[in-house]
């Protein structure tokens, strides 16, 4: 199982409100109801908190690791004062722009939430799962913090924040209300490390989630055996792979081949394929290439019977 924590550290200077990593349970005083907000951020453990940027949503990626669940903490922070007493708010599920499956692709949610006395930060937490269609489906899930009657929702819209820099991803597109927060999670394949700068490799050819887990079941390696760059490259196992790879191809070939010469047309069927309908191949495969269709194979190998 795998955790998640998502931390973030605002600052908002110029006439707003300046927040700071600090063990202090300090925020700064400001008139009307203290506030209260999605407090997300994330980045490497060797980081700087304080220069981690701020974040719209939250992705986990099952299709990078060998996780079946994850568990996420997901930070909400106030802006007002510390209190000596409980105050309790809500985080709703925006069912409308939902499609996570409760129970089965995320569970231990709870929408009573409270900032303890003394406290100045809570987190939201819950488990996500992998689940047989998120190998083609992203499974979405939006909170969103109904402040109830100690809080007020005073960042409706974040914009650039001077001192820090914003996250610019955008493999998904979501709002910037900071009384939102979206986590997405899918399964789909993403290439590894081990395969290379670019979307080609000279092992394995051009990625794709289809040859990527073919490599996984025709050689048994786990995910994070291809995620190592050094081995692939250095240690041999990418010309260890494409050779495995290679040999099952070629004989899934010859077999499909060995049916069109007996008058079976549909021998071709036999033959591994990729995304596309094309071919399956790996580099040293030299009977057709990445762009061709069995059809075009069938054409050239096929005998019909007299």
């Amino acid at each position: 199982m795998r955790k998640f924590t998502c931390n973030t550290i605002f600052l908002l200077l110029a006439g707003t409100f300046l927040f700071t990593a600090c063990e202090k349970k300090e925020v700064m005083d400001y008139e009307g109801v203290d506030g209260i907000y999605f407090d997300v951020q994330y980045g490497a453990d060797y980081g700087n908190e304080s220069l981690w940027a701020r974040q719209n949503y939250t992705y986990v990626s099952f299709g990078s690791m060998e996780d079946t669940v994850v568990d996420l903490k997901l930070k909400i922070g106030i802006v007002g004062s510390v209190k000596e007493y409980d105050r309790p708010f809500r985080v709703e599920i925006v069912q409308d722009s939902t499609n996570a499956v409760p129970e089965t692709e995320y569970t231990d949610f709870t929408e009573d939430q409270v900032i303890k006395a003394g406290e100045n930060k809570t987190y939201v937490t819950l488990k996500v799962y992998r689940s047989a269609r998120l190998t083609r489906d992203t499974a979405r899930i939006q909170f969103r913090i109904n402040p109830g009657e100690h809080f007020t929702l005073p960042f409706s819209e974040v914009g650039k924040i001077p001192g820090r820099w914003n996250d610019t991803k955008a493999t998904f597109v979501t709002g910037c209300d900071a009384a939102v927060h979206d986590v997405f999670f899918n399964n789909i394949l993403e290439r590894p490390a081990g395969w290379g700068a670019n979307e080609y490799s000279a092992y394995f050819g051009t990625f794709s989630p289809t040859k990527y887990q073919y490599l996984m079941d025709v050689t048994g390696y786990p995910k994070a055996r291809f995620e190592q760059m050094a081995l692939i490259t250095q240690g041999g196992l990418g010309t260890r792979i494409r050779t495995i790879a290679n040999k099952d191809l070629i004989a899934k070939f010859n077999k499909g081949y060995f049916r069109l010469q007996k008058g079976d047309a549909d021998g071709w069927e036999e033959w591994v394929l990729d995304e596309g309908g094309k071919m399956m191949w790996v580099p040293t495969i030299t009977w057709w290439n990445e762009d061709t269709l069995p059809e075009e194979l069938v054409k050239l190998y096929y005998k019909p019977q007299e």
